[in-house]
């Protein structure tokens, strides 16, 4: 083995470390997790226990990753939001449990220079996150979400976050090949964004919605919308029975979600 592992990061038990893989000092890995070769591991991420990390994977900066993931090869993590202007403010990117992140991803840390201009991303920072703590400068990917291959997740956005609860598969949240998540875009749990979707900054995307192809997202959508041509086409029901819930629960969230928006967009 030809890795470099330099004092001061910590190692928990049972851990593998690839060839040519750099761990920096204090970078802390939890037991029985997988490094694969050729990876970059900065002195300010934590990785939990029992996750699989393939080759070539760099993580930079502030990252936090939780337990049970699975992240393929050449995936970065945590570089630099990029916004016109602040493409330089260090933020974080948390990951929690039971993810799996397919190869050439990129998910970029947040930046938390713009609430001043736009106060109403404030209350969007911490939706459905722990009021004791600031996720301002946060992007967040919560747990069970499947992101295939080559998905971009700029500064700030949320992922698999909501309040619905877990489906009858193994993955709640489903992201495919080619999609793009510009700035602060949320993407709430149990949607399914076919290949190609784009989604605009500052969009909100409810709970169990999904995106034909192509689709180019560039409205806030409600709760279990189906959006077929870039319109809103009703209510997808096979999400709606995937995740056991009445057409009168969905209404209740389609309401709530009025409160979850950043306020710049319309809605579909």
């Amino acid at each position: 083995m030809f890795e470099v592992i330099e004092k001061g990061a910590v190692l928990g038990e049972n851990v593998v470390i690839g060839h040519h893989t750099v761990i920096k000092s204090g970078a802390k890995i939890g037991k029985n997790t997988v490094i694969g070769d050729f990876c970059y591991i900065d002195s300010d991420v934590i990785v939990g226990e029992n996750n699989r990390i393939g080759t070539g994977v760099y993580l930079k900066g502030r990252v936090q990753i939780g337990n049970d993931n699975h992240i393929l090869d050449n995936t970065v993590i945590g570089l630099s939001g990029k916004h016109i202007g602040y493409h330089f403010y260090k933020g974080r990117v948390i990951i929690g449990n039971r993810n799996f992140i397919g190869n050439g991803c990129a998910i970029d840390g947040g930046n938390n220079h713009l609430s001043d201009k736009h106060p109403e991303l404030l209350d969007y920072a911490n939706s459905d996150l722990p009021s004791t703590e600031d996720f301002e400068d946060a992007t967040v990917i919560g747990n069970r979400c499947y992101i295939l291959n080559n998905v971009t997740i700029h500064h700030n956005c949320r992922v698999g976050l909501g309040n619905i609860p877990d489906g009858d598969t193994e993955f709640d949240t489903v992201i495919c090949t080619g999609c793009c998540l510009n700035g602060f875009v949320q993407v709430r749990k149990g949607c399914e964004l076919s290949s190609g979707t784009y989604i605009r900054e500052f969009a909100s995307v409810g709970e169990g919605v999904l995106t034909a192809m192509m689709t180019h997202v560039v409205k806030d959508v409600p709760p279990f919308a189906f959006i077929l041509k870039n319109k809103n086409q009703g209510i997808c029901n096979r999400l709606r029975e995937k995740f056991d819930l009445s057409a009168t629960e969905v209404q209740a969230l389609q309401a709530q979600f009025e409160h979850k928006r950043s306020g710049k967009l319309g809605r579909y």
